[in-house]
């Protein structure tokens, strides 16, 4: 039974449930909202782990975009190292599927008492579901292998969380939910055509790096953690910019290069040129032998060493959303053909309870 492959195709109407419960009056609560920070907070932290972690990056560059300060923090470091940046003034947003992984657990039961909690989460009789002064339900329904359903549950609820925070309404997010579903739609019902290419393009290199900037980190960091989880795969994310400086230098033609290159308009002066960044990053791995998987709303035009995937323009920076579940499919298959069980963990655990 095909567990992993049942939970990607379930992801539209996932998202579609979280849509309709966040677009409900009161499901985030104006008042409780501005409690938990004393009105507006001075810094929005997100903190989790994984999964829970990467879905972040595009609430937070809302945020940012709108002069607010925003960070993402591992628990786990948050926890052992940070604890004190904490304050009556910030607003902690905790994510976490199970509501019950040992660094939330821990970083729950040594908070400063004054420091209130917004909790994200797929269950809602969960220590950290609890704990919280805010509960924001998941909505992702029973998730039993790697985090999909929960990923795009979590990077959609986030954003809700984010325009509430920004007092912006959500109907440019829900209609951008709605264009998002649509397309994962449309690649589900294509995939036996779509993929195949880009299997053969990715084959089993020794090697992969997944590069993007801004919101579209979380593509990297989740597409990375796919390959590692369901494919077994050497995969490292990281800012395209670092690439450069330094990581650049064991550029091999037996590597694979997974770059996210959206027209984000989060931040819209720097959204074209940031693409252009990216498609120049891509032009130069391939220009030196390296071979890319380019994720992109546009087209370079040599693509000579350079397998295209072309994906159309997502408002809000969520392309996560429709460009992660590529990654999931490509992992997906790349296990099948290793004789993997897809999404079946062999050392970890769905809810991590040991550091």
């Amino acid at each position: 039974m095909d567990q992993l492959r049942d939970e990607i195709w379930q992801q539209p109407a996932t998202l579609a449930a979280v849509r309709k419960y966040y677009t409900s009056p009161g499901a985030i609560p104006e008042k409780a909202l501005a409690e938990l920070a004393g009105g507006a907070p001075a810094a929005v932290i997100f903190t989790g782990m994984g999964a829970s972690l990467h879905a972040a990056y595009p609430a937070r560059a809302y945020l940012t975009a709108h002069g607010i300060h925003a960070l993402i923090w591992e628990a786990a470091e948050l926890l052992h190292h940070h604890l004190n940046v904490l304050r009556r003034e910030t607003l902690l947003v905790a994510v976490s599927q199970s509501g019950e992984t040992i660094e939330i657990t821990e970083l729950l039961e040594h908070l400063p008492a004054e420091v209130r909690v917004a909790a994200v989460t797929n269950v809602e009789r969960s220590t950290l579901a609890r704990r919280a002064q805010l509960l924001l339900p998941m909505m992702a329904g029973s998730q039993s292998t790697v985090s999909t359903k929960t990923y795009m549950s979590s990077v959609a609820v986030l954003m809700y969380l984010a325009l509430a925070v920004a007092h912006e309404p959500h109907r440019p997010l829900t209609e951008a939910l709605m264009q998002a579903i649509d397309a994962q739609e449309r690649i589900l019902d294509r995939h036996g055509t779509l993929l195949p290419a880009a299997l053969a393009f990715f084959d089993d290199p020794p090697y992969v790096a997944l590069l993007s900037r801004g919101p579209d980190l979380a593509s990297a960091y989740q597409g990375s953690l796919m390959l590692k989880e369901v494919a077994r795969m050497a995969a490292e994310p990281m800012s395209a910019a670092q690439f450069r400086h330094g990581p650049i230098e064991i550029l091999n033609p037996a590597h694979r290069y997974v770059i996210f290159a959206r027209a984000n308009e989060t931040q819209p002066r720097a959204a074209a040129n940031t693409q252009k960044l990216l498609l120049n990053l891509a032009e130069d791995i391939r220009s030196h032998g390296g071979r890319v998987l380019l994720i992109s709303d546009a087209s370079p035009e040599d693509l000579l060493n350079i397998h295209l995937i072309p994906v159309e323009p997502i408002r809000l920076g969520l392309g996560t959303l429709v460009d992660t579940l590529h990654l999931q499919l490509l992992a997906r298959d790349l296990a099948l053909r290793k004789g993997f069980e897809p999404g079946k963990f062999w050392i970890a655990e769905n809810v991590t309870r040991k550091e």
